[in-house]
Formats: structure tokens, sequence, C-alpha cells
């Protein structure tokens, strides 16, 4: 994943989505000069791929040969198998780096162009912006001229790796024009470059949460909010780094309208007065809150919320600086202060689970890792609640998926040595 084109001259990477989306505002803000973009899409690009340039690009590294194998492995469709004389393995793990390594190096095509400040005046920043994110990549320039003539490089430039861009999906616009990118919908606005969500993505996502409940209306609460949580964080967080307060607030009002109508469903003999007593409680002043009674571990009632969009407050994306690597063993401090940075994010301030995290130093004490070092989370009550443990912060500890399976495991083996 890649983009140059930065100001300074140098030449970044992104990490994520995010990063993408961060660098590419970065490059058509009000402070930056850039208003033409190439809105560039691959055709077919994992179906496509050479075999040859792939296999070239790497060099004789140990593995070569099995990676020339899964290449060339083929695929069973109707108890016949069909060969693949191009293309990555789909689905398979490794056909996201075979297509970065077909793809590096657009960069250093666009990088050797340069602005010049004026007649016969030294080169300085670079002319084209680059972002990229697996396939799908955008080009940044000043005028559309400058993205007219760099067209036939890169055209030429894919088509050494087995790749053509589809002209039915390629545009070339002008910022205030807007285009789609990694499901942002990034335009100017009365001279601020804006990334907002997709407004394509909105509506599939609300399509997806009313279909199933109309799939599901005699499920119980509790599960409704134990499946839609997860989605609506999940949705939410990855476009909490964008201009989305307006669309959140949207969301909230089309999702409490669908469980609303899910709620009167179950029910069709009942008033609405009745129907809202049952479903929605008011929680800290806010009315309208969906919500389900269950028993938790210590045999307590309690209450499950469905979780609000807007509940996800609105933060700026901070990019990984430069080719900073989490290889780099001179950049552990860098790599853990941002991982640290994440994880108060993660976690609402002031709340128990963040309090718990803080008191770890962030740290897994099973493995000794950062919390936040991309593996799933589980909260571990150190004294069992079958055992007489609480729920309190003194008996609370965030470990990785895999060191909550070890510690419970480890307990099982004991038992039955004993």
């Amino acid at each position: 994943m890649e983009s140059s084109g930065s100001r300074e001259g140098v030449t970044d990477f992104t990490r994520s989505c995010q990063d993408a989306i961060q660098h590419t505002w970065t490059r058509l803000n009000e402070q930056g000069n850039d208003r033409w973009v190439l809105d560039a899409d691959i055709k077919g690009a994992f179906d496509s791929i050479s075999h040859e340039y792939v296999l070239k690009a790497i060099g004789l590294v140990p593995g070569r040969e099995i990676i020339k194998q899964w290449l060339k492995a083929g695929y069973v469709e109707a108890e016949m198998l069909h060969e693949t004389e191009s293309g990555t393995p789909q689905g398979g793990v490794i056909s996201p780096l075979l297509a970065n390594i077909a793809l590096n190096g657009i960069d250093q095509l666009l990088t050797k162009y340069k602005k010049r400040q004026g007649k016969n005046k030294s080169p300085r920043a670079p002319k084209y912006g680059f972002v990229r994110y697996a396939d799908d990549f955008i080009i940044t320039a000043e005028t559309k001229e400058d993205i007219e003539a760099i067209i036939p490089e890169v055209v030429e430039f894919l088509s050494l790796r087995g790749l053509e861009i589809n002209p039915d999906k390629t545009n070339i616009v002008h910022v205030e024009q807007g285009f789609n990118f990694l499901g942002f919908n990034v335009r100017h606005f009365q001279g601020s470059c804006l990334t907002q969500p997709q407004k394509e993505k909105v509506l599939t996502f609300l399509r997806g949460i009313r279909i199933w409940l109309k799939q599901n209306k005699n499920t119980r609460p509790e599960a409704v909010i134990n499946h839609l949580n997860p989605i609506i964080r999940g949705w939410g967080n990855y476009y909490k780094h964008g201009v989305s307060s307006k669309v959140f607030s949207y969301l909230d009002h089309q999702i409490f309208q669908a469980v609303w109508k899910w709620a009167l469903s179950r029910h069709p003999n009942k008033g609405k007065k009745w129907v809202a007593k049952k479903y929605f409680i008011t929680v800290n002043g806010r009315k309208w809150n969906f919500h389900a009674t269950v028993l938790g571990k210590d045999e307590k009632k309690k209450s499950l919320i469905l979780t609000k969009v807007t509940d996800i407050p609105i933060t700026r994306h901070v990019k990984v600086k430069g080719t900073a690597s989490p290889d780099d063993p001179t950049l552990a401090e860098y790599w853990s202060k941002r991982q640290s940075n994440y994880g108060k994010m993660y976690f609402a301030k002031g709340t128990k689970l963040h309090k718990v995290a803080s008191s770890q130093g962030w740290k897994c004490p099973v493995c000794g890792e950062h919390l936040f070092n991309g593996e799933e989370l589980h909260t571990h009550h150190v004294v069992r609640v079958t055992d007489g443990g609480t729920d309190k912060e003194e008996n609370l500890v965030h470990l990785h998926k895999a060191c909550h399976k070890h510690i419970h495991t480890s307990k099982r083996s004991e038992k039955q040595k004993a």
C-alpha cells in the first residue's frame, strides 16, 4: 500500500484505508494546489496479474517454487480442473501480497516528474500525488492536462504486469465534482476538502439492517442487540475519521425507525405506548434507547442497550509517518505510543474497561505484547464469577484472545492432573 507526492517530496506508505484517505485529504485540501484527480479502476486486477512478472519481481528467494505452484495450481469447478495462466488465488492469504508486488512502483514512475517554480528555475515538489490501497488508486495533479499526459505511462506500466485500466470505471474529475474512494466521497466544498461516507455505502448499510430485522421478527430483543451492536460499531469506527457527524445522526434516526417498525410488528394487537414502554428506556437523559433486560454473570438483571452511531466520537486519523515499519526496532517507542493512543479511543475515557487497560500499561500480561497489536481482545475475570469473583475493576484484565484461551487450557490441564 503506497502513496507518493507529499509536499516535502518524500515517498509515504499507507498501512490502512484511513491512511490512504488521510493522505488524499493532505494532497487535496485548501493548502494544496492539486485540483484534478484520475480516479482509476483496474479491470479484473486479481484475475489478470501476470505470473511471469510476479515471479521475476520476487527473484530467486526461498519459497519461490512454492509461490509458482500456488499461482499455477488451477481451480476445480463442476468437477473439472481449470488451469490458471494468470491472476492470483481468489481468497488466498498470499493474494494481497502478490498483488502488491505486481502494483508496486507506480509511485517511482510519478516521482520523476517535478513542478517548477518558474521559467528556467530548478524543480521543487513532485508534480503528481499518488495514493493506493490494494488495487484502488488515484493520481492527483494541478491541471487536467497533467492528468491526461500521465495516463499513457500508467497504461504501459500496467500492461507489463498483465493489467489494464477499466475505461468504464476510470474518470478524470475535478475535486469540486467529487469522487468515491475506499467507501468515502471526497470533494471540495467552499474551499475545504471533505471526506464523507459514500452515499451508496450508507444506503447499503441501512438496507442490510432492515432486511435482517424483517427476516428475524421473532428473535429476542437481546439477540437483536448482540447482532447489531458489532455491526454498528464496526461501520462507525471505519468512518469516524471523516466528516461524518450528519451521516451518523441520519443513521441513528433510520436505525431507530427500523427497530421501531420491528417492535410494532411483534405486537400487532398492542398500542404504540405499550410497545414503547416495553422496548425503549431513557438513559442519561436521552430517550428512546432500544434495550433488553438480561441476567448478568452475577445473576443480577442488567440492560443491554443498542449502540448509537453518534456515540462513536469523530476523531482525526494520524497517518503513519513516512516509511515507518513495525519491524524496525528503533521505532518500538513510536509504535507503542501509537497503539496506546488508539486504545485510549477504543475504550471510552473514564469507563471501567479504560481503567483496566491503563492499569495494565496497555500490555497483555500473558505475552507481554501491546494490547492493540491487531489481535482480538477478551476481558478475563481473574477470579471466576462462579467462584465468587465480581465484575469490579480489580478482578478484570484484558488479554489477547489466544492468551485468554491459553489460560483456560492450562487451568483445565491442571484440574485433569489433580
